[in-house]
């Protein structure tokens, strides 16, 4: 995964939780106001963003409608941003507008929290756009800012729950929380320890997201999105992981990070059939010229199914792929030529042809922006790769 990709698919997370319970005093969560909210997710997870917006326009009209409406526009904006790949100044100027935008609502909310300091609508609301201006601070930089942003969410949806336990939607920030918080290096616990709350580990921060994806309302998307990314990425655990992308991309195939997410994990659990069933859906998509499924979307696609093949053990096939994937190379997907010539290197690695497959590392490392494929590059220059079988052993 590219670090670009995984910047928009971690601002992604924070975007599509919106609001779960938003209780802005004489605000109630009525049943027209939590589909609103539910439709407008699905639009945003699914990258329909003129429908997402006309959807979030409907509750401008509601009871707290007017302070909702500029946290949501700026979620829109901001996600639509990275999905694009817009240039960084024009990226920095949306992050921005977005932090201007919700100073308004926070300072109203904290005002009716001093009149209803146990509402656990308002507090769960609060904690939630403290989450997201955290998250959007910390990638424009604002470190003092984003310390606060992350201390004020937790003690709001901390008290969320103690208020009212059953406000599942709360757990997934604290939840996402506690995982982070448990891959921090071990010679930096003490200082984190100093300066955040105390976190739950990472059992916990899992068991929690698990919870939200059963039994949370409008946090089931964004408690899907971080766990199928943990759980395939840090955790390396497919088999758990390939349920919830399953349901991410049958409710949102117009997004392509979620079939290619798909298609990987099956993959990975040895089911090729169904992998090979979803690329076609990828290249069909590109074929007819679908939103997001632009031609530059090409080599990536290749990788996949050289990735597919080389999970299949059909190598001389996978070479191919590769070589096609490196040859339709752009700009925009550099990463996936770094995958490329990696997994060509594990390839030769695996025939037994270690001059070749020392080139092919090397050429990954080459390439900028690799990412995860120059970690894997670098690791195989050391020692060769030996398959799934070797790497459990070793």
């Amino acid at each position: 995964m590219g670090r670009g990709m995984k910047t928009r698919i971690i601002v992604g997370i924070f975007c599509v939780f919106l609001c779960p319970g938003v209780g802005w005093g004489a605000f109630q969560l009525t049943p027209e106001i939590t589909q609103l909210l539910l439709t407008g997710i699905d639009h945003l997870a699914n990258l329909d963003y003129a429908e997402a917006r006309r959807v979030f326009r409907h509750i401008d009209s509601l009871p707290g409608g007017d302070l909702l409406s500029p946290f949501l526009e700026g979620v829109v904006e901001m996600d639509e941003a990275f999905q694009e790949d817009r240039q960084e100044q024009e990226v920095k100027k949306i992050l921005d507008r977005f932090l201007d935008r919700v100073k308004p609502v926070l300072a109203h909310g904290e005002k009716l929290l001093t009149v209803t300091p146990d509402d656990p609508d308002l507090l769960l609301s609060l904690g939630t756009v403290w989450g997201t201006k955290a998250a959007v601070d910390r990638v424009r930089k604002n470190y003092f800012a984003a310390h606060r942003g992350i201390r004020e969410s937790h003690r709001l949806l901390t008290r969320s729950l103690e208020v009212a336990p059953d406000r599942v939607d709360a757990l997934w920030m604290l939840g996402l929380y506690d995982y982070v918080v448990s891959r921090v290096p071990a010679l930096l616990k003490p200082f984190v320890s100093l300066v955040l709350p105390s976190a739950g580990g990472r059992d916990r921060g899992i068991e929690r997201l698990e919870r939200v994806a059963r039994e949370g309302t409008v946090a089931q998307v964004p408690a899907r999105v971080a766990l199928v990314r943990i759980l395939s990425g840090w955790e390396q655990k497919f088999a758990q992981a390939l349920p919830h992308a399953e349901i991410l991309a049958t409710r949102n195939p117009g997004n392509p990070e979620f079939l290619f997410l798909l298609a990987f994990l099956y993959s990975e659990t040895q089911q090729a059939r169904e992998a090979l069933v979803v690329a076609e859906k990828i290249r069909s998509a590109v074929e007819q010229g679908r939103p997001h499924f632009p031609p530059e979307i090409t080599p990536r696609y290749l990788q996949l199914r050289g990735k597919i093949a080389m999970d299949a053990g059909a190598y001389e096939e996978a070479l191919g792929f590769f070589r096609q994937a490196i040859a339709a190379q752009n700009s925009k997907y550099t990463w996936i030529t770094a995958w490329a010539h990696t997994r060509t290197g594990m390839i030769y690695d695996l025939l037994k042809d270690r001059g070749k497959a020392i080139e092919a590392y090397q050429r990954a490392l080459g390439i900028e922006g690799g990412g995860l494929a120059h970690e894997s590059a670098e690791r195989y220059l050391s020692v060769p790769y030996r398959g799934r079988d070797g790497e459990r052993r070793g």
